[in-house]
């Protein structure tokens, strides 16, 4: 773990960004959603599923989460929809604003880990 983060959260902040950073030049250049775009938040997807099966394997394998239980896994869920929500919405909407919804899905999840990171380990 390095400063209080473990290996979950760095690996989020390194999807997160790059997400970000693809969708971000998208919109920046006028471009409607694309496979680069949409594909980055299929992989934030992909990555919160095993983040999820991941906390399950770690609430049986250790003590669990330091703090409320109930609260991280509300949170893991929550940021399990935010992809989903911000795909469909680029599905439904075909104009540059939907990229820029798009590229909202990488710091939303790094702020979201970053809380669920803080509610397994220290409180």
């Amino acid at each position: 773990m390095i400063a209080g983060y473990d290996i979950w959260f760095w690996i989020t902040c390194l999807l997160g960004t790059v997400a970000f950073l693809i969708c971000l030049v998208q919109f920046l250049r006028g471009k409607a959603p694309d496979d680069w775009s949409q594909g980055s938040a299929i992989v934030l997807q992909g990555w919160l599923f095993i983040y999820f099966v991941g906390s399950i394997i770690m609430q049986f394998m250790t003590d669990g989460p330091s703090g409320d239980w109930l609260e991280y896994y509300g949170y893991l869920l929550t940021a399990m929809v935010i992809p989903a929500g911000a795909f469909t919405w680029s599905m439904s909407e075909r104009t540059r604003w939907a990229t820029l919804v798009l590229a909202i899905v990488g710091p939303v999840l790094i702020v979201m880990v970053q809380r669920m990171n803080m509610l397994w380990y220290y409180y």
